[in-house]
């Protein structure tokens, strides 16, 4: 059987994208990301979700180092915790899955974990559309619905903005 890995194209896709690369080489052997991230790129899809996703990954693993090396660590809340957090927005896009329109929001932390969350709430769009410095942190209420990693997580759609 043909090693995927030394594929023209995957060969290209690690060249590109280094960082996601580094990322994918993070993954465990078995999980199904790596899976489908490959086929992702054997297939030419670069819009895949499973390409979202592997750039969440990475961003992750980096806020993880940059909270090592500033000795602020810390592991994010259980699943099914609803409490404060203070995050940076990293990115915010609108989404449409189906029928259904929602914004996408991936934050960080200082304590080494981030993750993401999906709104329709117009009052928390507004907010971070609103935001002139994504770097300065600012404080949101959600529930953690899943722990993807132990330091990525997503959040329920009910976050809001205090």
């Amino acid at each position: 059987m043909k090693n995927l890995f030394n594929d023209e194209r995957v060969e290209t896709w690690k060249t590109e994208n280094p960082r996601e690369w580094w990322a994918f080489q993070e993954l465990n052997e078995n999980d199904e990301l790596r899976t489908r991230v490959l086929a992702a790129i054997l297939n030419e899809r670069p819009e895949d979700e499973a390409i979202d996703e592997i750039v969440r990954f990475a961003e992750a693993l980096e806020g993880r180092q940059r909270a090592f090396r500033a000795g602020t660590v810390s592991a994010p809340p259980g699943k099914g915790e609803r409490r404060s957090f203070s995050i940076t927005v990293t990115r915010m896009t609108r989404m449409r899955k189906a029928d259904r329109l929602f914004f996408r929001v991936d934050f960080g932390t200082s304590y080494g974990w981030s993750g993401f969350f999906d709104t329709t709430n117009p009052d928390v769009v507004e907010k971070i559309a609103k935001l002139r410095n994504r770097a300065k942190p600012i404080t949101v209420v959600g529930e953690v619905t899943r722990r993807l990693y132990e330091f990525l997580v997503e959040l329920d759609s009910r976050v809001t903005i205090v």
